[in-house]
């Protein structure tokens, strides 16, 4: 479907919140969105807020393989800190999305003014229960169970919690890879494979796999088993009993613990039958994968599972906690091809209908639209400048008090040669207006002769992205010739704010172009002229540099509006406060707009 960019054009901004980044059903969620989003339409970014030793990294490789940005700042901060630096860098975004009860979202949340509208994820009934709901603007159950928990947490307005159920990419999911796979493991073609995938966590009772695989192999000793998927990083001793169990009932040839692996369209190819038993899940999205291989599933009934299936029809239901029952079931699927083919199949169906990308995206994209709308509105440009807030790359040029060395930033800082890259980072933040310099003493280093050379990749650059720059056109420095003292420097000044205004061209349609003739003249003319901090390094004729430089701001704009008269002027000065020695006090800080007035 279609949605509205922001009102400035630019991509939405989305911002997934992971209590931690592990493998499972969100994180392919994310994944799979990434991918299915119209990229020019929609930019997903990620943060996790805590990484414990022994958790995959497989997720965050494979975002970032697909260009998604996995920010990992937070892991090396402690709680607080974490609430400060998500209050710091939620407001860039226009939607964020936190998943699995992030217990720093609300706290940050409480530090800002203007709040991104927060839609929460839930894979679980509890993450549903918990946390405040105050600022959620819509919730996200992955089940009908998660969202009518969630809905009881939301008086008054329940409609805002809804159902969205995790999607699975049908097209990675191809029964040809069935056969190399099984070499790799060493399994041939006609032997019974069952398996199971998921992290190693006690609440999707593993070991009644282990037990129910025991039983099977009794009586099918060809029968082979898989595990597929590691160790819980919060309860790692799981992973070795069961790993112990497996080897008591011994099963050392029969079962094999894969570990965490990166393939499982493949793996499930591979597969005959899957079994999943948990107790206290959302919607198992593994469910949906063996659904998307066509294999025939054995599952609990366990919230959305029994939304995903119907039994007999679509898989089987087993009691929770029963071996021998599972058991039975294996046996009779391994018996039964034609039953096999049957339920893969139907649940096959059941995904390309409600789970697959093309049935999930368009419900998000509706959501993000809803959100986007619902939001308050925002400051927005008073029509004067391209956007409400402005990025500045610092332009300076002086010369230093105690080397009287040249100082130039923009060189320093790389400016000068990612111009467009600056400004394209910016863009991404909605920032379209910034201020930038044109440095004069490497423009006109003899009096009258102009080199644009050192200017023109920042201005090609501003025109291609369509950047609207404020041209900084005097920030402290300038050429050696030149005594700021005489009436000689405001002509030159002049002159050379007229040949800028010629070079850098009148403003296309639509557009305005705007000059900041001399940059911070209160505090030029206090640095300079008082303090001695930077040229012409004075003490005690801060008014006199005043004056003087308001002159030449005053000529600069006359001579530039005999070029371009539609241009238009823009006066800076800090919003600091200097505490300056009582022997050189700084009198009268914003004087300056008086004397150019």
């Amino acid at each position: 479907m279609s949605t509205a960019l922001t009102a400035d054009a630019r991509p939405i901004r989305i911002l997934f919140v992971f209590a931690w980044l592990v493998v499972g059903g969100e994180e392919t969620e994310v994944r799979l969105l990434a991918q299915a989003l119209d990229p020019t339409r929609y930019r997903i970014e990620v943060v996790a807020c805590f990484r414990k030793d022994g958790m995959p990294e497989q997720t965050h490789a494979q975002l970032e393989a697909i260009g998604v940005p996995v920010d990992r700042t937070p892991y090396a901060l402690g709680f607080d800190e974490t609430v400060a630096y998500l209050a710091s860098k939620l407001p860039a975004y226009d939607v964020v999305v936190s998943c699995q009860n992030v217990a720093d979202i609300y706290p940050a949340l409480e530090r800002m003014h203007l709040r991104p509208p927060l839609i929460e994820h839930g894979g679980l009934v509890s993450e549903a229960l918990a946390g405040p709901k105050h600022f959620t603007a819509r919730y996200v159950g992955v089940c009908a169970s998660i969202r009518d928990a969630a809905a009881s947490r939301m008086p008054g307005r329940e409609h805002h919690a809804v159902e969205i159920p995790s999607m699975v990419d049908t097209r990675a999911f191809d029964p040809a890879r069935r056969a190399p796979v099984r070499a790799t493991l060493g399994i041939a073609d006609d032997v019974p494979l069952v398996g199971w995938l998921g992290r190693l966590d006690p609440k999707k009772r593993v070991e009644d796999f282990i037990d129910a695989a025991a039983l099977v192999h009794a009586s099918h000793p060809r029968a082979r088993f898989v595990v597929i998927g590691g160790p819980d990083a919060f309860i790692p001793e799981y992973a070795a009993a069961l790993r112990n169990r497996a080897h008591a009932l011994g099963l050392d040839t029969a079962l094999a613990f894969l570990g965490d692996r990166d393939d499982v369209p493949d793996l499930l190819a591979a597969l005959d039958i899957f079994v999943w038993l948990s107790r206290g899940e959302g919607m198992p999205h593994v469910i949906a994968e063996a659904g998307a291989a066509r294999l025939p599933v054995i599952a609990t009934r366990d919230n959305g599972s029994e939304q995903q299936i119907v039994d007999g029809v679509s898989g089987l239901f087993v009691p929770h906690e029963d071996p021998p029952s599972v058991a039975a079931a294996i046996t009779k699927l391994l018996e039964d091809p034609t039953l096999r083919t049957r339920l893969g199949t139907a649940l096959r169906a059941k995904v390309d209908s409600d789970y697959a990308v093309a049935a999930v995206v368009p419900r998000w994209e509706s959501l993000f639209a809803e959100v986007l709308t619902d939001r308050p509105p925002l400051p927005r440009p008073t029509g004067l400048f391209r956007s409400f807030l402005q990025g500045g790359f610092e332009s300076s040029t002086h010369r230093r008090a105690h080397d009287r060395k040249r100082v130039d930033v923009i060189a320093a800082s790389h400016h000068d040669i990612l111009a467009a890259h600056d400004y394209s980072e910016l863009a991404k933040l909605g920032i379209l207006t910034v201020r930038d310099g044109l440095r004069w003493h490497l423009i006109e280093r003899e009096p009258g002769r102009y080199d644009w050379s050192s200017l023109d990749r920042q201005l090609d650059a501003a025109k291609a992205l369509g950047t609207e720059v404020i041209w900084d056109l005097l920030h402290y420095g300038l050429p050696d010739d030149i005594d700021i003292w005489t009436p000689a420097f405001v002509t030159r000044f002049a002159a050379f704010a007229a040949a800028a205004a010629r070079h850098i061209g009148a403003a296309g349609p639509g557009e305005t172009r705007f000059y900041a003739p001399v940059n911070e003249i209160s505090f030029f003319a206090w640095g300079g002229g008082d303090a001695a901090y930077l040229n012409p390094f004075a003490h005690n004729r801060g008014y006199e540099l005043k004056v003087q430089l308001a002159r030449a701001s005053i000529a600069a704009m006359e001579a530039i509006l005999a070029i371009d008269p539609a241009a238009r002027f823009v006066h800076a000065d800090p919003v600091i406060n200097v505490i300056t020695d009582p022997a050189r006090p700084r009198r009268r800080k914003y004087q300056h707009p008086d004397l150019a007035a």
